[in-house]
């Protein structure tokens, strides 16, 4: 029987799919996603439920890093189970980035995704 361990067994993907100025002209406002860059991170637990009937599978979650770093107005773009929504949410509210500087020398705010991954392993 395949079981799955909560932290150990989750893998995270940390694909930023893009990174873009808040509320700008997307044509003059598009800065690349390696401008983001994490200072603190956490893992999303691995859903109970989820587990216990062994599902794996993934949330991409866009979000906005404000001036300050922190993460604003998460939302789930894509996932493949809903089973996974909530902890890839509650892990990327928590994160915190180092602020993303205009050419104007003013931190800026920015919106990306990022795409976690839960997949288990067997004990």
């Amino acid at each position: 029987m395949k079981a799955i361990k909560s932290a150990a067994a989750l893998s995270i993907i940390a694909a930023s799919l893009y990174a873009s100025v808040a509320h700008a002209d997307p044509a003059e406002a598009m800065y690349s996603s390696k401008s983001l860059r994490a200072v603190e991170t956490s893992i999303p637990e691995y859903p109970r439920r989820a587990q216990m009937i062994g599902v794996e599978g993934y949330s991409v979650v866009e979000f906005t890093v404000m001036p300050d770093g922190t993460v604003a107005e998460p939302a789930i773009a894509e996932t493949n189970s809903r089973l996974f929504s909530r902890a890839a949410l509650e892990a990327i509210e928590s994160w915190k980035f180092e602020p993303v500087v205009a050419d104007a020398g003013e931190a800026i705010p920015v919106r990306s995704a990022m795409k976690f991954s839960f997949v288990g392993s067997e004990q």
